[in-house]
């Protein structure tokens, strides 16, 4: 009986913290609106991205407008972000922001269950109504970032960037590293050369 009570007690612990992280203020009650535009704001914090992005992002602040235009049961949402992300920056490691610009329209429709169709298109449970936007928000977010998260020329780390240089194959390698390998004509190192006879 005990260990069934204790079983018990960590399930209510974990679903209890579980709904607390979960907040209501990203959600839309798309059966409780009018016919017409509805426009929504909402101004995404720290708190927002270090609850979401598990360490990938540090902080931020990004404001974000949606304009909802419902047609019947269609629902089109136009979203529109802008302001900044605290990502770690790829080369040194430490803080960078990076600009968040960026915009995305898509369609929502009831449905039997809740299923994304595609890229544009979003089915909501007729039954439920609700449609949760906390993920959608992070996801677009993080899609608009570029592809490398860098510090502008000159303001990585310099610590970093010494280590970096250190061990990187195409800088200058320190008299304690020893001798450089020798290229040939064709920029190869000359103890791989002997493989370009097998063919």
């Amino acid at each position: 009986m005990w260990a069934l009570l204790c079983i018990f007690a960590q399930v209510f612990k974990y679903k209890f913290r579980v709904t607390l992280m979960h907040t209501d203020q990203y959600k839309v009650n798309l059966r409780s609106l009018p016919e017409g535009d509805h426009e929504y704001r909402w101004l995404l914090d720290d708190a927002y991205f270090e609850r979401l992005s598990e360490g990938s992002m540090q902080g931020g602040e990004v404001e974000v407008d949606l304009m909802l235009r419902r047609t019947g049961d269609v629902f089109s949402l136009s979203f529109d972000y802008e302001g900044y992300v605290t990502v770690p920056c790829d080369r040194c490691l430490d803080p960078v922001e990076i600009d968040v610009v960026s915009d995305r329209e898509f369609v929502v429709k009831f449905g039997v269950e809740a299923l994304e169709e595609n890229d544009e298109i979003l089915v909501v449970s007729e039954l439920d109504g609700v449609l949760d936007l906390e993920w959608i928000l992070y996801e677009d977010i993080v899609l608009s970032l570029p592809i490398q998260r860098v510090h502008d020329a000159g303001e990585c780390n310099p610590d970093m960037m010494s280590a970096y240089g250190r061990v990187a194959t195409d800088q200058v390698r320190e008299p304690s590293e020893g001798q450089a390998p020798t290229l040939d004509e064709d920029g190869i190192d000359e103890r791989w050369a002997a493989l370009k006879g097998l063919k």
